[in-house]
């Protein structure tokens, strides 16, 4: 098991945001061996349309973040369904429930995410805010619910691929002239709106060409805040050994924002396994 210095709620990754988002498809690599049981599929895409449940366990030194879907299509590839996981961290717990349709270089999802806090308590007004902010146990914690809809592409662009994403979230459950962190999305919201966009370009390598590293950028704003734009950029890596496990990092620091945070306000992901399973 890789370690992670640190760890968001969700979702995460690009598309870690209450489920697995949508990596660009695997080529189909290299010819069958002849030693092989040629039933056995490598990618998900070799699989038929059918009713199935699916499970992603991202497991790292510092979280444990399982995922459930039922739909109908190829799990992990094309189809339409319901997804739901539990949230658990060091700071809180709570869930996300939603929508799903996938592509195999598009994917849509509208849900809801809940999150109670275990040290973190509504924000008085301020037009910035550090770390130790943040954290507090004085006061009652934080509940949030956040209804959201995110999307995902990507398009083959030379050596590899041009990944993008765009949500938009309505943070719901805060007092009246009150600000909260907004867990998953890891910035200060005074409500109800956060927009956020990422772009970035994934370099494929490997002889079957599986793996991927390249870098990303977000950018997020808050439109409730004044001059809330935060920047984030940094590298992502995807090491794929199997079609049900996987190693994957990122890096996302913070490099614009009107709050110093460090890294709790940075989208400092994972460096950890992902496995993937699903009823055949």
């Amino acid at each position: 098991m890789l370690a992670s210095l640190g760890a968001r709620h969700a979702a995460a990754e690009p598309g870690a945001y209450g489920g697995p988002g949508p990596d660009p498809p695997l080529p189909l690599g290299p010819a069958a061996d002849e030693m092989v049981d040629p039933r056995l599929r490598r990618i998900w895409r070799e699989g038929e349309n059918r009713w199935f449940f699916s499970t992603t366990l991202d497991v790292g030194w510092t979280y444990l973040r399982p995922r459930g879907t039922v739909g109908y299509g190829r799990p992990f590839d094309r189809f339409a369904g319901l997804d739901a996981n539990p949230i658990v961290s060091g700071n809180g717990v709570g869930g996300y429930g939603g929508l799903r349709f996938a592509l195999p270089r598009v994917d849509l999802r509208v849900g809801a995410r809940y999150v109670r806090s275990f040290n973190r308590e509504y924000l008085a007004p301020r037009p910035s805010y550090t770390r130790l902010d943040l954290t507090s146990t004085a006061g009652d914690p934080a509940q949030v619910v956040t209804l959201e809809a995110e999307s995902e592409f990507s398009v083959p662009a030379g050596p590899g691929d041009i990944i993008g994403l765009g949500s938009v979230s309505y943070v719901g459950n805060v007092p009246k002239g009150q600000l909260v962190f907004e867990e998953t999305l890891r910035v200060i919201v005074d409500p109800p709106l956060v927009w956020r966009a990422r772009a970035g370009y994934l370099v494929r390598v490997g002889k079957a060409r599986w793996h991927s590293v390249g870098v990303v950028g977000d950018v997020l704003n808050v439109p409730g805040r004044d001059d809330s734009t935060t920047v984030r950029a940094g590298p992502v890596i995807r090491v794929v050994l199997s079609r049900h496990l996987e190693v994957r990092g990122s890096f996302v620091l913070t490099f614009v924002s009107p709050d110093s945070l460090g890294l709790v306000g940075g989208d400092f992901t994972e460096l950890g396994l992902r496995y993937r399973w699903a009823t055949e």
